[in-house]
């Protein structure tokens, strides 16, 4: 159903099919219109296509459901970026589990809501598994991930830094995205508080510096901070650095000042 909802033809029977479950169930509110059109799309979608001789082969494969047996890989190579598995980093030194996904989704107050918000927000996560799912004609990379609870384990520090704590899941209920979707993300212990871990934006693969090393510059990597001073690095050394060339190992070095 994930895969449904993300796929650009398929989005003009999600509108019509909404549209015939409200207007079958006038007096429901909307969450249960929502509820009763992600249990009954599949169905009717199916009948859609099938009746239709003229839709395209994407939309006929995608009605007529994927194969059971999943691929499943430990890393995987997209957006300009190599993710892997938690599993797998728990191997090595680098990190390249972590993930973000901004999603535009109906937020309700209540079940009873019926002037429910349409809002983005950012969902902070690690891989736990990557499945490719098999449409026989075509095949799209998923990404099963934990993610964190946005209400207890998502914060801003005072100085505009998003911290999350991997400890607080949520949204165990919807644990797919695609894996085009998908950003990367780092997470750097707070040394303030060990619960917490600061979420620093992930650098795309070969990236470069002056002299053509693949590098990782924490000073340098974007850090979701929305407050962060201006500072005079002209002189400075950073007490801090990390060094990362895709899958091998890295390093990490506290330098004496």
């Amino acid at each position: 159903m994930y895969i449904l909802n993300n796929t650009k033809e398929v989005i003009p029977y999600l509108s019509a099919h909404k549209d015939i479950v409200k207007r079958n169930n006038p007096r429901m509110p909307q969450k249960w219109v929502i509820n009763e059109h992600n249990r009954t799309f599949l169905k009717w979608f199916k009948q859609q296509v099938q009746a239709d001789r003229t839709t395209s082969d994407t939309l006929n494969w995608l009605s007529s459901e994927p194969n059971f047996d999943v691929i499943c890989w430990c890393g995987y190579d997209i957006n300009n970026y190599t993710f892997h598995t938690q599993k797998e980093d728990e191997k090595s030194t680098t990190q390249n589990s972590g993930v973000m996904v901004v999603v535009e989704s109906m937020h309700f107050s209540s079940s009873k809501d019926k002037n429910p918000v349409m809002a983005s927000m950012c969902y902070f996560g690690v891989i736990k598994d990557i499945w490719v799912i098999d449409y026989t004609s075509f095949r799209v990379p998923i990404f099963k991930c934990k993610w964190v609870d946005g209400n207890t384990g998502v914060r801003t520090d005072d100085l505009g830094f998003t911290l999350v704590d991997l400890e607080k899941e949520g949204y165990t209920e919807e644990p797919f995205i695609m894996a085009s979707q998908a950003k990367q993300v780092f997470y750097v212990t707070d040394p303030e508080d060990n619960r917490w871990s600061v979420v620093l934006q992930g650098r795309p693969m070969h990236y470069a510096d002056d002299n053509n090393e693949v590098v990782l510059d924490i000073s340098e990597t974007p850090s979701f901070s929305s407050n962060m001073p201006t500072l005079n690095v002209d002189n400075e050394v950073d007490d801090v650095h990390a060094i990362r060339d895709d899958h091998h190992e890295g390093l990490w070095e506290n330098i004496a000042t």
